[in-house]
């Protein structure tokens, strides 16, 4: 059997580039993706400082990475959001449903006290499939 390769994943103009955090990894099966936070892509407009545009935006991240490494949100085996209010916990349950489908990935929400910016409200992070399937 072959030594593992972990094989670095990264969009077009990388915005962790710059602080030396990468993106994502895959490793054999599995897409391992750091924290997606509300960052702006080259050309648009940073998202709302609301949190529901932040939220929204950390989904849209979290895709775009995923994609980049051959996976998307349906293969999300386990995420981790980390909230600066629990407040939010009720938004956060109807952003699930709708940017991942049954069966929903394994879960953990934990509140902090801050996060990388001090505008930041939430940012997630992810474990995906790269190849094979979801079994509910």
């Amino acid at each position: 059997m072959g030594a593992a390769r972990a094989v670095r994943i990264k969009i077009d103009a990388d915005p962790y580039e710059a602080v030396r955090i990468a993106q994502a990894y895959r490793v054999g099966g599995l897409i391992f993706v750091s924290g997606q936070v509300a960052y702006a892509r080259p050309g648009e407009r940073p998202a709302g400082l609301d949190f529901e545009s932040q939220a929204e935006r950390c989904f849209e991240n979290l895709d775009a990475v995923l994609r980049a490494g051959g996976s998307d949100l349906s293969k999300v085996i386990k995420v981790t959001i980390y909230l600066k209010s629990m407040a939010n916990f009720p938004k956060i349950v109807a952003l699930r449903e709708r940017y991942f489908t049954p069966p929903y990935p394994a879960d953990s929400i934990v509140e902090v006290s801050s996060l990388a910016g001090s505008s930041l409200e939430i940012e997630i992070d992810a474990v995906a499939l790269a190849e094979g399937e979801i079994i509910g």
